[in-house]
């Protein structure tokens, strides 16, 4: 079947295609006119250059799609509303609304587990609350989810919400690409001695819930928590990323009051000062390290099917190759 891929190049986006290729599909990307492409080389399928703001851009290419995978969005823990706003709600209800003129039968929105509020506890799930939030990134995935979901409440398309946890592996060029370099210079510390749960999602984990959330009829209308359902905390997962990385582990932990303190002040600094890139410690991440955040698979299990295949050593081991045959050798050459 045909399918349509927003944020095609991306991390997640080029992992998805991949499979759908493999799987058969006739796969349309968007890819902006600056894009990296790097991630889809070798993968077959056709580009279309727009945004999501230039509804004229992609609408052609919607003709005789059966599934709009939309991945594109603003993900980060800065930036102002209007920034997020217009990408990740006001982008979406473009395409939205140009799937619909082109009778997609179903739109698979790519949200965020921090759709619910940064609780202190495990085995959350669709249904935890989802408190006000100071957060633009968090609230804009609100925002979006309700807005995508009153077009399938109208019936005029079918909707499926899919809520991913952290996301690690190969091709990561959200986190991994800032992260890995402070590893190796030691400058990455734990909030809290890192020994909080989160909520990891191994890429082609995810890959597999998106093509389950894609084809299965039950799906309609419902949305999902996909992770890889494990209870790793963040010591955990940076001890076993160093150790594959052949780098030093964190040596230092800062208390979550002194750390929010720090990011409070930090951001108060880049704001006054007028500085657009991302502060070294912002309060988002502080909030989302200090306590458990935690999420049940037991949803998507039994409505799409879906199962981990891929386990935690697996998924450091894949991750850590990638990052050393690709990242530090285009670096050291």
């Amino acid at each position: 079947m045909k399918v349509f891929v927003t944020g095609a190049n991306g991390f997640v986006g080029s992992a998805l295609c991949r499979k759908l290729v493999k799987r058969g599909d006739q796969v349309v990307g968007l890819v902006r006119k600056t894009s990296d492409l790097s991630l889809l080389e070798g993968i077959n399928i056709q580009k279309v250059v727009g945004s999501l703001d230039d509804k004229f851009s992609y609408f052609q290419v919607l003709k005789d799609v059966v599934v709009v995978y939309h991945i594109a969005s603003v993900v980060s823990d800065w930036g102002s509303w209007e920034y997020f706003r217009k990408t990740n709600v006001e982008g979406t209800g473009k395409l939205i609304e140009a799937a619909v003129e082109n009778k997609v039968k179903r739109f698979v929105y790519v949200s965020s587990i921090v759709v619910h509020s940064h609780i202190d506890s495990c085995d959350l799930n669709e249904q935890s609350p989802q408190f006000d939030t100071p957060f633009p990134y968090v609230q804009t995935k609100r925002e979006t989810e309700e807005l995508v979901m009153s077009f399938h409440k109208e019936k005029k398309i079918e909707v499926v919400i899919v809520r991913p946890g952290d996301i690690y592996g190969p091709g990561d060029r959200v986190s991994l690409l800032k992260m890995a370099p402070m590893l190796e210079k030691g400058m990455m510390g734990y909030i809290g001695g890192g020994r909080t749960i989160g909520a990891l999602t191994y890429v082609e984990n995810l890959v597999d819930g998106l093509l389950l959330a894609g084809i299965k009829r039950q799906a309609a209308g419902e949305a999902f928590v996909i992770t890889d359902g494990a209870k790793i905390s963040w010591k955990e997962y940076f001890l076993a990323l160093t150790r594959e990385l052949n780098v030093p582990a964190p040596r230092f932990s800062l208390p979550p009051v002194i750390a929010l303190i720090i990011a409070q002040c930090l951001e108060f600094l880049y704001r006054i000062l007028h500085i657009s890139q991302r502060p070294p410690l912002t309060r988002y991440l502080v909030t989302h390290l200090k306590g458990d955040f935690h999420f049940s698979i037991d949803k998507a299990k039994k409505v799409l099917g879906y199962t981990p295949a891929i386990g935690f050593n697996q998924a450091i081991k894949e991750t850590g190759e990638w990052y050393k045959k690709v990242v530090r050798h285009n670096r050291n050459n």
